[in-house]
């Protein structure tokens, strides 16, 4: 299958605001103690990973015939603040873990739920990048 190459380009102007055009869509990504027009970074990184999990769930209880009423994920992330502020720390400057949990409303048992959603959880690309290691560059130009 051939791959599919998903871009995002930023801006960013004298304040703490990031702004993007996603599409059809303009998202801002902003610090709460500056102006608060948008979630921080780190929240939109988790909002990412429940929203990946949330759709991929639709699909794959499309394809399986099960009636998905709906889904809640919830997603929490701890994070030792050190690192970001420039500190010395032994814990990644990242999250140190996220953990997922999902209500889900579907006429499934216990077993059956846990079973559906390891099996979202294996094809959501976001929680597969959080599993292995992605390959990322960076350059100034």
């Amino acid at each position: 299958m051939a791959t599919k190459t998903y871009t995002v380009k930023t801006e960013m102007g004298n304040t703490w605001q990031v702004r993007a055009q996603v599409g059809s869509h303009q998202m801002i990504i902003d610090q709460p103690s500056a102006g608060d027009t948008g979630p921080n970074p780190l929240d939109t990184f988790l909002f990412a990973l429940a929203g990946c999990v949330s759709t991929i769930a639709k699909m794959a209880a499309r394809e399986q015939g099960v009636e998905l009423r709906g889904i809640n994920v919830e997603v929490n992330g701890e994070l030792n603040p050190a690192g970001l502020a420039g500190k010395p720390s032994d814990d990644p400057v990242g999250f140190k873990h996220i953990n997922i949990s999902a209500d889900i409303d579907a006429d499934l048992d216990d077993a059956e739920k846990q079973a559906f959603l390891d099996l979202v959880c294996a094809r959501c690309p976001v929680h597969d990048n959080l599993l292995r290691a992605t390959s990322v560059s960076h350059q100034s130009r």
